[in-house]
């Protein structure tokens, strides 16, 4: 029988700490559900790409650092207002999963209310370093970040003109921050 390990994460972007949560779940499972959560979310200064950007960050990524892809399922996924609700929902999108790996305590809180799954907290590799906010924060600063990334994923930013939207936002009437 197949086992699989799901990881969830808003991938804004897919970074380098990612990639090896998605290798260490490949190490332990026969196959990797990465769901993409916040689908309905983009050209915001939080979540800056829409979820097909995302899923290609991460194909390309994967495909570079040479992840057999037929044992990976992409999967955006809408939030829904109901928290409770979302496990289900979540269940209801992806293949079916073993165990649910997340780092965030909301989530595992929330895996762990459904008494059949089983919630893996990931080893984080350099989580300070590898975190979206940061990584925004230095495009948006103009420093050096994408060391931070595969450098797939770079070049997936550079091809969609993802800097130059992010400074965009970043000035935009609609970013909160500027309220």
């Amino acid at each position: 029988m197949t086992t699989r390990g799901l990881i969830t994460g808003r991938f804004q972007p897919f970074h380098n700490g990612h990639l090896a949560l998605a290798k260490q779940v490949l190490a332990e499972y026969d196959e990797l559900v990465v769901v993409i959560g916040s689908a309905q979310f983009n050209f915001i200064d939080k979540d800056p790409f829409t979820a097909g950007e995302r899923a290609m960050m991460i194909h390309e990524a994967f495909k570079e650092a040479k992840v057999d892809l037929s044992k990976c399922y992409i999967i955006p996924v809408m939030n829904d207002e109901n928290n409770f609700r979302w496990i289900a929902y979540v269940r209801s999108m992806a293949p079916p999963f073993d165990a649910l790996y997340s780092g965030n305590d909301f989530v595992r809180h929330l895996a762990r209310s459904q008494n059949d799954i089983s919630v893996k907290s990931p080893k984080f590799a350099r989580k300070n370093e590898y975190n979206g906010t940061t990584i925004r924060r230095l495009i948006l600063r103009g420093n050096k970040w994408k060391q931070l990334v595969p450098a797939a994923v770079a070049r997936v930013i550079e091809q969609v003109n993802g800097v130059e939207r992010m400074k965009v936002l970043a000035g935009s009437d609609t970013n909160p921050q500027r309220w």
